[in-house]
């Protein structure tokens, strides 16, 4: 194997290794938020407590099933986990995802559908000042 080629294969282990070091943090910081338990959350995963805390620490990777039931439990929007917080736009939209995770389904439905619509006319609006 060539240096170059080593150079990118250590890079990209280095990339995975912070991507599940991030999503192990917002796991944890999602619990806590909710005030979960650690134990509690294994319980409600159906999962062993060192299960449970080999994916908080980072040291195991969640499978996708085990963090839509986190996403589940604590409230939070699935694509919080994964995204990267440190751009005002992914900020803006989880928080929006958060708070319409808190209204009930009828009437979130209700508000989504009209917000699409207000934000299809503004973009649309938009376009044909151009």
């Amino acid at each position: 194997m060539s240096m170059m080629s080593e150079y990118s294969v250590e890079r990209e282990i280095n990339n995975a290794i912070t991507e599940i070091a991030h999503i192990a943090q917002k796991i944890r910081e999602a619990r806590e938020w909710k005030g979960v338990t650690q134990v509690s959350m294994a319980k409600q995963l159906g999962v062993a407590r060192q299960t449970y805390l080999d994916v908080e620490s980072g040291k195991t990777e969640p499978r996708i099933l085990m963090l839509m039931n986190i996403a589940k439990i604590t409230g939070r929007p699935l694509h919080w986990f994964i995204s990267d917080d440190n751009t005002p736009e992914y900020g803006d939209i989880n928080r929006l995802s958060v708070m319409y995770a808190q209204v009930p389904s009828p009437l979130r439905q209700k508000m989504i559908e009209q917000n699409i619509n207000l934000i299809s006319c503004c973009l649309e609006y938009v376009s044909n000042s151009r």
